[in-house]
């Protein structure tokens, strides 16, 4: 394959992907994207929503950890 053919193909893998990215986008509902802007990425916590979101901290009964690294030397 020469060096052109690679590029073109290069090319033509991002317009498809560019094109199916804005194809998604695009089929997403209004209501969604103003939900969203609303509530930003904690949708659904507010105390006044209608799928039961209550805003509070949900206790495991476990301590929260979080992310923890292996320091193995």
């Amino acid at each position: 394959m020469s060096i052109a053919l690679v590029v073109v193909l290069g090319i033509a893998l991002m317009a498809i992907g560019v094109s199916v990215t804005f194809m998604i986008a695009s089929s997403v509902p209004q209501s969604m994207l103003q939900r969203a802007s609303d509530h930003g990425r904690f949708a659904g916590l507010a105390a006044d929503d209608q799928n039961g979101g209550s805003g509070k901290r949900v206790s495991t009964g476990q301590p929260q950890l979080g992310n923890r690294t292996i320091n193995a030397i």
